[in-house]
């Protein structure tokens, strides 16, 4: 360990703040300080408890230290936030009346409850008559906002008694009344039960990427410390990204103040990216000054690397996005890295799209970690239409889509000839289909018949199955990629109907529009992804955390990144929230960490590009004020332009 991290590491008593810049080994330090703790025999395994944002997070930390740890030390609490709520409401909840048995709602659950139970809310604004599920998805983020910021229903309906405060009440009856709980259920829950009864089990506290804590978790933590104040938390406030889901800025740089007798440690020594790319990041993020920790604490910041100073920072500059796409694909071939060391960085899912088209025509193995992937899959899309046949013979698409499966050897030309038929004698195409002599076309009917007899008898997960062995459906599936989606989306439907008593097919259609309409579980979770030999394509969100080899950072102009400021759709009355609100173009300083972010997955080159022009625009784009930003002497870059 270098000399910064032997000083956070073996840190006796008293709270701790650890400034760790990007790559400066923040996971060793956490875990050889437990372990450190543990030998200097300053607490027992069972009384330290560290904590996370991601379950993969929790899986690498807890591994890391098994590995330090002599053989039989297995009574750690290292876990996610929301993991470690949920054991102990399990094992303490009755003391403050929570079901110890409650299940846990899903975003999708979440919305599908609400929507069963819609007109027993005392709505009116936000129940139009014509669109009643309008804003339910709103109104969830909103009742999840106000637990991130510890508002109960009682202050709310105090502050306000309104159809907004009285239905944030009703909402929480309901949950309690049904047994469930949100993920944000389990962090207000457990302060409910600190409240009335501490838990002093736990001499030292650590906690990584404080910056992300929101109000709640904020003040759950120094309810656990609050008997030894051992509290260690490892923080960068140059990447708080989160804003958007409730971190509370504030808690970082008001840390120091809720412990004024606070050691502070900064990490500079980085162990990831060249000299030219953390040189780079360091001029774009001096930009959100007077504002950072670096200012407020009088303390040095500047990343050094252990590895060499490096390439210099390449902006690739086209006429339009197709070009941009086009040329991105040509400097990968160019650098002759594997494809998996590859990123292709967006601000935002939608801006994907150029660059997934283009490496499908390049043919460019990638894949697009990003949500709601799974269900737009062509061979998922047709079990989805034949499962919407069983609850509607006539959804004339769908239905459309079933004959189109390569399975039954019906040709485009006879379906559109069917279609005709349908059409001009005014009958749905599943008519069109009973009267048709076609051999193919009467043994797929013949198939879809016999399951529509089980639809009110049978699960939803084993019509499907039953379709796939009589049709033969995976006979046709040659490629890999798509058998390993098909096991996906049983796996999805076993899971909906292990946790759900309505397993109906009209059940798991209302699940699944809602999963889409909500986005999926991005890829970039799962363990899996990293074995593919294919060119990453993610959000700048979903990257947080990773490192590649070389990062593409694309659509660099104004409005795209850094974006618009997006607006809650409800947003919590301001007397109401009890962080400390930033002062300033809070929403620019977000965009603008999220950039260093983005520059700072970058192991050893950084390309920067940009068009003049996206989609159907009349007009040229701005190029992104954060080019300019990291670099100061404009002579630092390598420009290369398309014009």
């Amino acid at each position: 360990m270098n000399p910064q991290q032997l000083e956070a590491v073996t840190h006796k008593h008293g709270p701790l703040l650890i400034i760790a810049g990007a790559g400066t080994g923040k996971t060793k330090v956490i875990t050889q300080r437990i372990a450190w703790l543990v030998k200097e025999e300053l607490a027992k395994p069972e009384e330290i408890l560290a904590l996370t944002f991601a379950d993969k997070a929790a899986l690498e930390m807890q591994e890391r230290v098994d590995q330090i740890m002599p053989y039989g030390y297995t009574q750690m609490w290292i876990s996610t936030f929301h993991s470690f709520c949920e054991k102990i409401l399990r094992q303490n909840g009755l003391e403050i009346g929570v079901d110890t048995g409650f299940k846990l709602l899903s975003g999708t659950d979440a919305v599908d409850l609400f929507a069963k139970n819609l007109f027993k809310f005392p709505l009116d604004n936000y129940r139009p008559l014509g669109s009643p599920n309008k804003f339910i998805s709103a109104l969830l983020t909103h009742f999840s906002r106000l637990a991130d910021e510890d508002i109960s229903p009682q202050q709310y309906l105090e502050f306000e008694k309104n159809e907004l405060s009285e239905c944030y009440k009703q909402w929480t009856d309901l949950k309690i009344q049904k047994s469930y709980m949100e993920f944000g259920d389990l962090i207000s829950q457990t302060i409910r039960l600190l409240r009335k009864k501490p838990i002093r089990q736990f001499k030292y506290i650590l906690v990584d990427e404080f910056q992300d804590t929101n109000y709640s978790q904020n003040l759950l933590v120094n309810l656990l410390a609050s008997e030894h104040k051992n509290l260690t938390v490892v923080a960068d406030d140059d990447q708080a990204i989160y804003r958007f889901r409730g971190a509370s800025f504030s808690n970082v740089v008001q840390f120091r103040k809720t412990y004024p007798q606070a050691k502070l440690v900064t990490l500079t020594q980085n162990y990831r990216s060249t000299q030219e790319i953390l040189d780079r990041a360091y001029d774009l993020i001096q930009h959100n000054n007077p504002d950072r920790l670096e200012v407020k604490e009088n303390i040095n910041k500047k990343l050094k690397s252990t590895t060499i100073q490096g390439e210099k920072v390449e902006f690739l500059h086209f006429d339009r996005v197709d070009s941009e796409a086009l040329g991105v694909a040509q400097k990968i071939r160019e650098l002759g890295v594997e494809y998996k060391d590859v990123a292709i960085l967006v601000r935002a899912n939608n801006h994907a799209e150029p660059f997934v088209k283009t490496f499908e025509e390049q043919g460019i193995p990638f894949q697009f970690l990003g949500p709601g992937q799974l269900f737009s899959q062509p061979e998922i899309k047709d079990l989805i239409a034949f499962l919407k046949i069983m609850v509607d013979l006539y959804d004339n698409t769908s239905f459309y889509r079933v004959l189109a499966m390569p399975v039954w050897g019906i040709s485009g030309r006879e379906i559109v000839e069917l279609s005709s038929i349908a059409k001009k004698e005014n009958i749905s195409l599943f008519k069109a289909s009973q009267k048709s002599e076609n051999e193919n076309i009467k043994k797929a009917i013949d198939i879809i018949t016999k399951h529509l007899d089980m639809v009110t008898t049978t699960s939803a997960g084993k019509i499907l199955y039953s379709f796939l062995q009589d049709s033969k459906f995976m006979t046709q599936v040659l490629d890999e990629k798509k058998i390993i989606n098909i096991t996906k989306f049983f796996d999805k439907i076993k899971l909906f109907e292990m946790t759900h008593e309505e397993i109906s097919v009209r059940e798991i259609l209302t699940w699944i529009e809602l999963s889409i309409q909500l986005g999926e579980t991005p890829l970039v979770n799962s363990l899996e992804w990293t074995n593919n030999d294919a060119v990453n394509i993610l959000t700048v969100h979903s990257a947080k955390g990773l490192e590649f080899k070389v990062v593409f950072i694309v659509n660099l102009v104004s409005l795209r990144f850094p974006s618009t400021e997006r607006k809650e759709p409800i947003p919590i009355p301001d007397a109401l929230i009890k962080e400390e609100l930033p002062e300033g173009d809070f929403h620019l300083q977000e965009e603008r960490r999220l950039f260093y972010v983005a520059m700072t997955r970058a192991r050893e080159r950084l390309f920067l590009t940009a068009s003049d022009m996206y989609g159907d625009a009349k007009r040229e784009k701005k190029i992104s004020p954060f080019i300019t930003e990291c670099n100061a002497n404009s002579s630092e870059f390598t420009v290369h332009s398309s014009q």
